[in-house]
């Protein structure tokens, strides 16, 4: 009998390169994953959103002291039927800072919610892994030699 563990796993976690984009923000950069590709793979894996995979997702509003308000979305993913979901994986973005609204926060709050859910069924695993060079190689790298 074979061990069927890895299977998803395995058949998602290398990254097309071409839906792979570096981001740089002043001393801090990544590799950015396209959403719209992970959809699509997590659509070939499980088929149509809504039938074979979908995810769930509350969303709230906090305030902080110097009047920036951030939008959370808590993003509940699930495959092959309701009940086999995992989560909530939280993803954050500014929505109003120094007098200006990022209509998109939201949207890109969700994003990275569901971005962060399929990580952990090995979607784009090699940029996780720090395969790529990225906040998350950085984060997964000792400094110094010393964790």
């Amino acid at each position: 009998m074979t061990n069927d563990n890895m299977k998803v796993w395995d058949s998602v976690a290398q990254s097309d390169g071409q839906y792979l984009k570096k981001v740089s923000f002043g001393s801090r950069s990544f590799t950015s994953i396209d959403p719209m590709y992970q959809v699509r793979e997590a659509t070939r894996a499980f088929g149509p959103v809504g039938q074979g995979w979908g995810w769930t997702s509350e969303t709230e509003t906090i305030t902080m002291s110097n009047g920036d308000v951030a939008f959370l979305a808590h993003v509940t993913v699930w495959h092959g039927c309701n009940d086999n979901s995992f989560g909530p994986f939280t993803g954050c973005r500014t929505f109003f800072k120094k007098e200006r609204i990022a209509e998109d926060a939201p949207k890109m709050a969700v994003t990275d919610g569901l971005t962060k859910a399929l990580s952990h069924l090995g979607f784009n695993a090699d940029v996780f892994l720090g395969e790529h060079d990225n906040k998350y190689a950085a984060d997964s790298k000792p400094t110094n030699g010393e964790w």
